[in-house]
């Protein structure tokens, strides 16, 4: 059952406690500071040892899926690829046309007019850990040689975020290009994979029309405004985040309107609302410069406190700490939190995963188990046996009688004194 759950894969945390929080709320008008309360409650913060753990649980499966054990898996972090000429250039030099010959690519390019190195870099490090220790298993980022030699049977793109989709499309593009490539491909000697640990369903969607036949794995989907809130409180957050920070050009909710409620270790992505990273007009966001430095706290929680916080926000319950105690509790308490988030509109395995934050893989199983009890339907909808559940469980943590024992007695005067 542990392994149906996969709870310590990811390793989450709110921003509740901390003084950073606080003056970032100072900063609205005091009717607005509860709904940018709401708003911080949702973003979801991903450790660097578990973003590690779950991109290599991925690799892994990869990995064991080669068709001969001799042949190996190729490793490349997500690069940003410009047009030439409004062309995509082919991904390795020279080899739009005819067999494909050299070395390969650097993982990271820096420009030399501008030396900041992204997410990329935490990838690609990534990537050289794991073939370093698995060398009969992977290469790093491979020339078209060396992918000949050792007869790769896949090409893995990394990356830590599918948001708009807009870069990963254009490296498919780019691999695409390479006449050698699309040879093998087409003969099914190759596979293409791109492992994520988060995925926007509008960056699938953009995804799913490419031509060049392509797999994406992702340890959870990822959190949008669009996934955490509904009805009126969308509304809510959507005005917030148009008028703060105040005058501000460009999208508020971060590149192509992506509204992303997440952040990494080594950084905020670009498609998150802006309110969480922008200085415009001097505003001192949670992420300066979409850095988590200064918020590094928060990416340092038990796994198992964040779980009780989200239970409690969507079963509207301030005891739920009680049903960790039980040798069943975290079990229980994930049926609880999946029933909550159906009961508040989730729909489906990605949009359980982003309101809960929980990987897809134990989502599977907990709407499995849900399912099988009679508590929700296929399409993640509550039964009349479900309701009743979440009725049960909220009369459960109404106020009780106490009665005195002789662990707690009551105290009562043994003497009484004339006034």
């Amino acid at each position: 059952m542990e392994a149906l759950i996969a709870l310590g894969d990811v390793c989450l945390s709110s921003f509740a406690g901390l003084g950073l929080s606080d003056s970032w709320l100072k900063q609205f008008a005091e009717e607005d500071r509860e709904v940018a309360q709401m708003l911080l409650d949702e973003v979801h913060t991903i450790s660097s040892e578990a973003f590690s753990d779950g991109i290599i649980k991925l690799i892994d499966e990869i990995a064991a899926e080669r068709p001969e054990p001799d042949r190996k898996i190729a490793l490349y972090c997500e690069r940003p690829i410009k047009r030439v000429f409004g062309k995509i250039p082919a991904f390795f030099p020279g080899t739009r046309k005819g067999r494909a010959e050299g070395p390969g690519v650097a993982p990271v390019v820096a420009n030399p007019l501008d030396q900041e190195i992204g997410s990329e870099g935490i990838v690609a490090q990534l990537i050289t850990s794991y073939c370093r220790a698995n060398p009969e298993v992977a290469l790093s980022h491979p020339g078209p040689s060396k992918l000949r030699k050792d007869r790769v049977s896949h090409i893995v793109i990394v990356t830590d975020l599918i948001g708009s989709g807009d870069r990963i499309s254009r490296m498919l593009e780019s691999l695409s290009v390479v006449a050698t490539l699309r040879s093998w491909e087409s003969y099914k000697l190759i596979k293409f994979i791109v492992v994520a640990y988060a995925s926007t369903d509008q960056g699938l969607a953009r995804l799913s029309y490419w031509p060049l036949k392509h797999e994406i794995r992702s340890v959870m989907a990822c959190p949008t405004i669009y996934t955490a809130f509904r009805g009126a409180r969308l509304k809510l957050i959507n005005s917030l985040c148009h008028r703060y920070p105040a005058k501000r050009q460009g999208n508020p909710f971060g590149w192509e309107g992506g509204g992303a409620l997440l952040a990494f270790s080594h950084g905020c992505p670009n498609n998150a609302p802006a309110v969480l990273w922008s200085t415009a007009n001097g505003w001192q966001p949670i992420f300066r410069g979409r850095t988590t430095l200064s918020a590094a706290s928060a990416f340092r929680i038990n796994e198992t406190e964040l779980l009780a916080r989200r239970a409690e926000r969507l079963l509207k319950t301030k005891e739920i700490r009680e049903r960790l105690d039980t040798a069943d509790g975290e079990l229980w308490l994930l049926a609880m939190a999946v029933l909550g988030a159906s009961e508040d509109g989730a729909r489906g395995e990605r949009n359980f995963s982003a309101r809960l934050g929980l990987p897809l893989v134990g989502i599977v199983g907990i709407l499995a188990l849900c399912t099988a009890a009679g508590w929700i339907l296929k399409s993640g909808a509550l039964t009349i046996q479900g309701r009743m559940e979440l009725r049960r469980l909220r009369r459960r943590q109404r106020p009780r009688p106490v009665f005195p024992s002789h662990s707690n007695p009551f105290y009562y005067p043994s003497q009484l004194r004339a006034p």
